[in-house]
């Protein structure tokens, strides 16, 4: 059985990427080191920009030379993979003397691109030697609210989690107690943020091996009780997607090149657009996690690069 995201070695070196939800060609051939262009002709693709969900695309092994490739990681080792590189922890080491072993890499550096908060690595983990590092939110993104009847602007800037004056600046409002039914306003995203699940119990579990070391974990997992209701820690769009994974699934965009996702829900809730602490789940253990305790496996990423949600987490008092 493939699934959407999912990468298949076939002979001759070439890999074969299963499309999932959300992904375009230019963000495909990003992470495989390549171009839309090279993928596009490998697969005879008319209009890049028409690509299926399921779809199985072709990635030339021009594209991954150079690569070490999911296979053979040891700890103490340099890895390049396709969203950077990074180095496996050994058992003793420290982060002086890990950043001493790459130029140009400081300690700030590795504490940045991982988001370490405590001083605590872990033997056999990963740590991405560079990367986009602490992203709180979407505080560049924007969504939209249009007044009903009875709507008060104070009300909605309280609903949306932004203050009146703000709401004011926004859409150009000279005078809040005029507003109109029917009128849309610029709502600013980001500046409110709910952690994703209630009474949870976590550690930073960025970058632990999964698979068998053939892979690294990307977010951070959220135990707690099944049925426990998942909020939308900040407002934009979600989308749902099933698969054999990450079972039930949700990916929230933010705006400002900012995407949380969950997996593993027990059922879904709110769908489409969504403000800061909406229910847009429950908490379960379907796909690959039914033999563990339900929980959520929550995940941030910037501009298609996975990012350490844990500081965020931290940071808003989600422990």
């Amino acid at each position: 059985m493939i699934y959407p995201g999912q990468v298949l070695t076939i002979p001759g070196s070439d890999e074969v990427h299963v499309v999932a939800f959300g992904e375009t060609l230019g963000r495909i051939a990003r992470k495989y080191g390549s171009t839309a262009s090279s993928i596009a002709s490998a697969n005879s693709l008319s209009n890049p920009n028409l690509i299926r969900v399921g779809q199985e695309l072709i990635i030339p092994a021009v594209a991954n030379s150079g690569s070490g490739g999911d296979g053979g990681k040891t700890a103490g080792d340099a890895i390049t993979d396709r969203t950077g590189q990074y180095h496996v922890v050994k058992r003793g080491e420290n982060l002086t003397q890990i950043a001493a072993q790459y130029s140009g890499v400081t300690v700030d550096d590795l504490i940045r691109a991982n988001g370490i908060v405590n001083g605590f690595i872990y033997a056999g983990s990963a740590l991405y030697l560079s990367g986009p590092g602490y992203v709180a939110s979407g505080s560049a993104g924007e969504t939209t609210y249009k007044v009903r009847s009875g709507d008060r602007l104070g009300d909605i800037a309280h609903s949306n989690g932004v203050s009146l004056s703000t709401l004011t600046t926004v859409n150009k409002i000279s005078n809040p107690n005029l507003i109109r039914i029917g009128q849309n306003l610029i709502v600013p995203t980001g500046t409110r943020w709910v952690c994703p699940v209630d009474n949870a119990s976590f550690k930073n579990d960025w970058g632990f091996p999964r698979g068998g070391g053939t892979r690294y974990h990307e977010g951070n997992d959220l135990f707690t009780r099944r049925g426990t209701p998942v909020k939308a820690p900040v407002s934009g769009t979600v989308r749902f997607v099933t698969g054999s994974i990450g079972g039930l699934q949700f990916s929230l965009d933010a705006g400002g090149g900012v995407r949380y996702v969950g997996t593993h829900m027990d059922k879904f809730g709110k769908e489409g657009k969504v403000k800061a602490g909406d229910i847009i789940g429950y908490v379960g253990n379907s796909g690959n996690a039914a033999r563990t305790n339900p929980h959520l496996h929550f995940g941030m990423y910037y501009k298609g690069t996975p990012v350490n949600p844990y500081p965020t987490l931290v940071a808003h008092g989600c422990t």
